[in-house]
């Protein structure tokens, strides 16, 4: 068995070995929620970051989070705050209805985006707002921060090296208690209107992880069921498997035993779970024809990577290797502020450092996750959606 703890070099800069590396950026945070204040935590690990005004839909939520945060200017309302000329950057952490027309006045105030995800509400939403940032030659990603994560760059760097051989089988979960901390059917989770539900909140992730290792290929066929709440009219509960097709770019894949594997490379099936009502390991594996790998939990921001690779016959398992990388140790700052409301949340900062890489480097987005596979995934997410019969956010009940 063999381990390492050496992250990857990040994939926007490869000539880097420090993933948390990052030149000067000034950011604005807009929405004042929990995860706002876990990535105003999780930029209290770099140096280089400094969040100078944050707004909210009021002056005291606004204020108090700056209080909590040291930050010196906040807002009451996010048109004010976007005038702010010191701020570069964008965060943008409130309610999912709101994405297009928040992501809209930020673009159009000229600051650079990165919006949590869910990038948009619908394909429609997403492509005007990428349609928009390339007008105005500006930075927008969605903040799949999975993909920052060293785990998750190694992951990828084992399976761009052929060390699993073909990818032909991906397994992904993401459940969740909602009851743990949000009140039903009050909270935003179950309000339709406001972008609630499971495909919006936690599907991104497993949808993601399926894209990235099927080389971000759409699959050709979509199945999916679930539970929806009828009274609420949100999706609880999914289960969904894409099916992808063989690429017929190469030639036939050939076993140690010189027999051929029949419609690698390309071939494939996701099998993907997410939720509301329970909370599951929420491990990602990929399984390719020479071994599998297991991301283990929580795998949308995981520290840990297992690799177990295939010996010459049935069950046989040869070569195992482990791969842990630690999050940054909290700060006495951190710490004051009330540390982290969710799990790993420090590991924002791999995605805020590749942020702030990109946009000196002039990228308009990161390759990390790019603008395609944003509305890849949306499209695979209404596909959903319309199969469990759930209406779209804009449509009256």
């Amino acid at each position: 068995m063999e381990s390492s703890s050496i992250p990857p070099p990040p994939m926007d800069d490869p000539t880097i070995a420090d993933p948390l590396s990052c030149p000067p950026l000034k950011w604005g945070i807009l929405g004042c929620g929990r995860v706002s204040h876990d990535f105003c935590q999780a930029l209290k690990h770099l140096p280089t970051q400094k969040v100078v005004a944050c707004s909210a839909r009021s002056a005291d939520s606004a204020q108090a989070f700056a209080t909590k945060h040291n930050i010196s200017n906040f807002y009451g309302s996010y048109d004010d705050m976007l005038q702010n000329e010191e701020v570069e950057i964008v965060y943008v952490g409130n309610v999912h209805s709101l994405r297009r027309s928040t992501g809209e006045m930020c673009l159009k105030a000229n600051k650079h985006v990165l919006l949590e995800k869910p990038f948009a509400c619908s394909v429609e939403d997403a492509e005007y707002l990428i349609g928009l940032a390339k007008e105005r030659n500006l930075f927008l990603m969605e903040g799949m921060w999975t993909r920052f994560f060293p785990a998750v760059q190694k992951s990828r760097d084992i399976c761009s090296e052929k060390l699993l051989g073909e990818i032909a089988t991906v397994y992904s979960d993401f459940n969740f208690c909602a009851s743990d901390s949000d009140e039903y059917p009050s909270s935003f989770l179950y309000q339709r209107k406001l972008g609630g539900g499971a495909n919006l909140l936690v599907g991104p992730y497993p949808m993601a992880a399926a894209s990235m290792y099927f080389g971000g290929r759409a699959p050709d066929r979509i199945q999916a069921v679930g539970q929806v709440d009828q009274e609420v009219g949100v999706e609880l509960q999914v289960a969904a498997v894409l099916s992808y097709p063989a690429t017929g770019t190469e030639k036939p894949i050939l076993g140690s035993s010189g027999m051929v594997y029949p419609k690698l490379p390309g071939t494939g099936v996701a099998a993907l779970s997410y939720g509301m009502l329970c909370e599951t390991p929420e491990e990602t594996v990929v399984v390719g024809s020479k071994g599998r790998m297991k991301i283990e939990g929580p795998g949308h921001c995981p520290t840990k990577l297992n690799v177990e690779l295939k010996a010459e016959g049935r069950g046989q398992v040869g070569k195992t290797l482990k791969f842990d990388y630690p999050l940054p140790k909290d700060t006495p700052e951190i710490v004051e502020a009330g540390g982290f409301v969710y799990p790993n949340s420090a590991g924002f900062c791999y995605e805020a450092a590749a942020v702030a890489r990109c946009i000196a480097a002039g990228k308009k987005e990161a390759p990390q996750f790019t603008l395609e596979e944003t509305k890849l995934n949306l499209k695979i997410i209404e596909q959903v959606r319309d199969q469990l019969g759930v209406k779209p956010i804009w449509e009256e009940d």
